[in-house]
């Protein structure tokens, strides 16, 4: 389509697939805009993760309602004004919470997942790792006088003042567990 053409002619088509990298790029970089320590969102590549985790299964006309919540087409979010860009994002969470936390979600956990902002985050002084369950963090060990809770919820119990919990009423040795079939 030739940008020659009616705005309305070209809203009324699909929008393209440049067309629709380039709105979910503006759309991740007003969730996260970054900043000269912290790449945008785009910058880090969450648009692509977005749209192979979320719009991957969506069809033209899920796309076609996205394009209508964020004023893409219209120009709001595809304008060089800050404020209208603001307030198209606004419209969209007030006219589809639902939609807007699931992408919002979606932008945040891809973020943080990237090699970018894991370097940015390394780089501030936090420790952080993409896997880290693969080699933990380093913790100090306990130590009862800074570790025991102070702030007068619940209690604490040192290990050696934990008792079993009576379960001989439960009549375990013949009780059948109903919801999953279970025979003891």
């Amino acid at each position: 389509m030739s940008m020659a053409e009616p705005m309305s002619d070209r809203r009324n088509a699909p929008l393209s697939p440049p067309e629709r990298a380039r709105m979910m790029r503006a759309l991740v970089d007003e969730l996260i805009p970054g900043d000269a320590q912290w790449p945008s969102a785009s910058e880090a590549g969450v648009h692509g993760l977005l749209a192979l985790r979320v719009l991957a299964d969506w069809d033209d006309a899920a796309v076609d309602t996205l394009d209508r919540l964020v004023g893409w087409s219209a120009g709001a979010l595809s304008s060089p004004d800050a404020a209208r860009r603001e307030a198209a994002v606004a419209s969209f969470e007030a006219a589809s919470p639902k939609l807007f936390d699931h992408l919002r979600t979606a932008t945040v956990l891809a973020y943080y997942e990237t090699p970018f902002v894991i370097a940015a985050i390394q780089a501030s002084g936090r420790p952080y790792s993409a896997r880290p369950h693969l080699t933990g963090y380093p913790m100090a060990p306990f130590d009862f006088n800074r570790d025991t809770p102070r702030h007068g919820r619940g209690h604490y119990l040192t290990t050696d003042e934990v008792t079993r919990v009576d379960t001989t009423q439960l009549d375990l040795d013949a009780a059948v567990t109903q919801r999953w079939g279970l025979q003891r």
